[in-house]
């Protein structure tokens, strides 16, 4: 295999591998996040691909193609309220959406496959501008009428649908426009609405607990340490295209494509992605067990969401 240029030669990796070596060992005992003790990890499966993982915060979102029927129904939402206002709007048409799984990056590139074809890059959304009343750019009156007065600040925004009907601006324009309109309908009918965020912030937060784990530390190192092996310097999985300098069209050439399979390899040898998953799921577990109480009732709200959803859509 030849080796990318943004890998050093095998002089400088001698040294790297040492530099990782002695860093690992000061490192390797770092404390958990927030003073809060690490949790008990009971087995470490070996995995090599993400893809079909599903983490515990997972049964409380969306899958993605539920998110597709989601942003669909938003869609028709939108349609409805700008016609009411008595305008022809089509909204923006998706040319195409990943087919990825939910978590098939979730810890970088782990498919040796899609590492072959894309590198660090991979196939995503795209969408083609918001078009007018007949494919034209909107005109003011249609702008406010899709997205609310412009001086309107955030903190102006009704945080429900139900107060939203309590008010009124520019005459018959719901405040925000047809675009907040749609999604309160959708996301937050009501006062007693869970923040649609709600469930990412919480796998935000185990996410970032989890990165400054004693045991994802130590894999981290292994893995480092395996990379400069193949003269590829980089200290972080979730980082390596930044810290190996790749961007734009580059995550997707010649050169990205030969240091992520060395990154995937590397993933494999030194089970990073059974430890990520092992550790991550204990801290989401234990905020599962914290916020019971709202999650379940998201869970709920997106059930009704979903039902919505399909009536509005059929």
């Amino acid at each position: 295999m030849s080796l990318s240029v943004r890998c050093v030669p095998r002089l400088l990796v001698a040294l790297a591998a040492t530099a990782v070596a002695v860093s690992g060992c000061s490192a390797a005992g770092g404390g958990p996040a927030h003073g809060a003790p690490e949790p008990e990890v009971s087995a470490v499966p070996v995995l090599a691909d993400s893809a079909e993982l599903a983490l515990p915060l997972d049964a409380y979102e969306a899958t993605p193609e539920e998110r597709e029927l989601l942003v669909k129904a938003q869609q028709v939402l939108t349609v409805r309220c700008m016609h009411r206002l008595g305008f022809d709007y089509r909204p923006p048409q998706r040319s195409g959406t990943s087919k990825d799984a939910a978590n098939a990056r979730i810890y970088g590139v782990t498919d040796p496959e899609a590492a072959a074809r894309y590198g660090y890059g991979s196939p995503g959304e795209a969408t083609s501008a918001a078009p007018g009343s007949k494919g034209e750019p909107l005109t003011k009156t249609e702008e406010t009428a899709l997205f609310g007065a412009p001086d309107l600040r955030p903190d102006e925004l009704p945080k429900s649908q139900r107060e939203a009907e309590r008010e009124s601006a520019h005459g018959d324009v719901p405040v925000g426009g047809c675009t907040r309109e749609s999604f309160l309908k959708l996301y937050a009918p009501d006062p007693e609405s869970v923040d649609v965020l709600y469930v990412f912030q919480l796998k935000s937060e185990a996410e970032t607990r989890a990165r400054t784990d004693s045991r994802i530390e130590r894999v981290n190192t292994r893995w480092s340490a395996c990379m400069a092996k193949s003269g590829c310097q980089a200290e972080e999985p979730m980082k390596a295209a930044e810290e190996l300098g790749f961007t734009g069209a580059e995550l997707g050439g010649p050169e990205a494509i030969t240091a992520a399979t060395v990154d995937v390899a590397c993933k494999k040898k030194t089970n990073l992605v059974g430890t990520y998953y092992a550790v991550q799921s204990a801290y989401q577990r234990r905020l599962v067990e914290q916020h019971a109480e709202i999650l379940d009732l998201a869970r709920r709200q997106l059930h009704d969401r979903l039902r919505l959803a399909a009536t509005l859509t059929s």
